[in-house]
């Protein structure tokens, strides 16, 4: 089954991202140098698009990662995606001496429509590394963790180096040392739009609720009852092959049959334009046009840096 079109129904919508290293690798296995480089790719990424992406859960497994996270369009999540994604596949690659892609596919997004779905995802991203097994707590994952900021109220933050400042330096023979390019970052989290109405504390106290009622489930529902450890886990070669049963990513979040089927009508009804619109570039394109008259439908990602339609 194709994957979906990239679309988003509203501003500031709300979505469960995933990405996974090819072939289940574990070039994000949480060793010390692969925690601060996350940590500090992570946190320069969404400086840098502060006003277009806010986060606010996230877990990072050593063969994949989940983010929930709001953005403002859907253009603007493929941008932060393909941001944070290409600099961290960088830095990961020099650690691991690893040549070509590091990521299996494209990354998934699902639209959270409601407050029910909201709270399932919070809580299975919070799931992640005890439903595994690896863990018996997500505190005792030495990886990255919302839990820890969210539950914990720890500061996490990272170094992020300037590569390209580094390069002209040492192009130019300053003498200088990587260090004076390297600068330190803090992941900053916000409360999704949906809890937007609650206070600190009561959202602290949600966060903590759901974690506790997540961990309990899952430690309930794994197989093995005493957890690998991380002793274990950092043991593992990087480059085992690892193979997960996964089905089709759902198109949205929601458990509103009523929800679910006014999403369904809007997504298809701009798959059918945005395809229209896309043969018509690609038909211009073939024909050698130096220019092409049409628009892209509002919600997805325009081909070729197309242009939008007016809402």
């Amino acid at each position: 089954m194709s994957a979906h079109l990239r679309f988003q129904s509203k501003s500031w919508a709300t979505h469960h991202v995933v990405s996974r290293c090819i072939q289940g690798y574990g070039f994000l296995k949480p060793t010390r140098g692969i925690r601060a480089i996350t940590r500090g790719v992570l946190a320069y990424s969404l400086e840098q698009h502060q006003k277009t992406i806010e986060l606010h859960h996230y877990v990072f497994l050593s063969n994949h990662f989940h983010l929930l996270l709001s953005s403002k369009s859907s253009p603007d999540l493929a941008e932060f995606m393909c941001y944070f994604k290409g600099n961290l596949a960088r830095e990961l690659a020099r650690v691991h001496n690893w040549h070509g892609t590091l990521w299996q596919k494209r990354y998934s997004s699902e639209e959270i429509l409601d407050e029910n779905a909201l709270e399932d995802v919070f809580k299975y991203i919070t799931q992640n590394s005890v439903k595994e097994g690896l863990v018996d707590h997500p505190k005792d994952w030495t990886g990255l963790h919302g839990y820890r900021q969210l539950v914990m109220g720890k500061k996490i933050s990272g170094p992020w180096v300037d590569r390209t400042g580094y390069y002209h330096s040492v192009q130019r023979r300053e003498g200088k040392l990587i260090s004076e390019f390297t600068t330190n970052h803090q992941i900053k989290l916000t409360q999704p739009p949906m809890w937007a109405r609650l206070s600190k504390s009561e959202y602290k106290q949600l966060c903590s609720k759901l974690s506790a009622e997540a961990i309990r489930d899952a430690r309930l529902k794994r197989d093995s009852k005493t957890s690998l450890g991380m002793t274990k886990v950092l043991s593992e070669n990087v480059r085992k092959v690892r193979f997960t049963k996964r089905g089709n990513r759902p198109l949205c979040r929601t458990k509103c049959i009523k929800t679910l089927k006014a999403y369904q009508q809007l997504y298809f009804e701009f798959k059918a334009k945005f395809q229209e619109v896309s043969a018509d570039l690609r038909q211009a394109i073939r024909l050698g046009y130096d220019t092409a008259q049409v628009c892209f439908p509002a919600g997805g990602v325009p081909l070729f840096g197309g242009r939008y339609s007016p809402d």
